[in-house]
């Protein structure tokens, strides 16, 4: 099977927005006291996706295993200092990322992060960063696996 990860086109957003949709349903069935449920594109529809493709503050990888759309990578570049006690960084900050189910284990997800990690190689960034949900045990495991660690924790108490 070959993996190719290109820069994403607008055309993209047919498989983009089903994967958005899974990710929502995944969200909202892990935390519905947070998320909504029920059919939508996501985080994003197609006017807000076309958006980021032009957006110089934006990179959007998608994948594709044998010619068929595999899964995409939204990343965001962070450059701002946001206050005067952390220095000045520029991060690649990974805002979304999802493979389509039936591709999960055959490396597209791996193939999607080398690209990112790749760019910000050649792009003198600092550092990657993303978020990931705790009740995600799965995406947790993938990022280790790769050699994320946690920077910090974010808390709740749900009142």
């Amino acid at each position: 099977m070959e993996i190719n990860v290109r820069k994403a086109l607008p055309e993209d957003f047919k498989l983009i927005g089903r994967l958005l949709n899974e990710i929502l349903k995944q969200h909202s069935d892990g935390r519905p006291d947070l998320f909504e449920g029920g059919e939508s594109s996501g985080k994003y529809d197609r006017e807000h996706f076309e958006t980021l493709l032009n957006d110089p503050g934006c990179v959007v990888f998608t994948a594709e295993c044998d010619g068929e759309p595999a899964g995409y990578l939204i990343c965001k570049i962070i450059t701002e200092r946001p206050n005067t006690v952390l220095k000045a960084i520029k991060t690649l900050y990974l805002d979304d990322l999802c493979v389509d189910k039936n591709r999960r284990g055959m490396g597209v997800g791996r193939a999607l992060m080398a690209a990112a990690e790749s760019y910000a190689r050649a792009s003198d960034f600092h550092n990657i960063t993303l978020n990931v949900w705790e009740f995600n045990a799965s995406a947790r495991g993938f990022y280790e696996s790769l050699g994320y660690t946690t920077q910090r924790r974010e808390m709740e108490k749900v009142l």
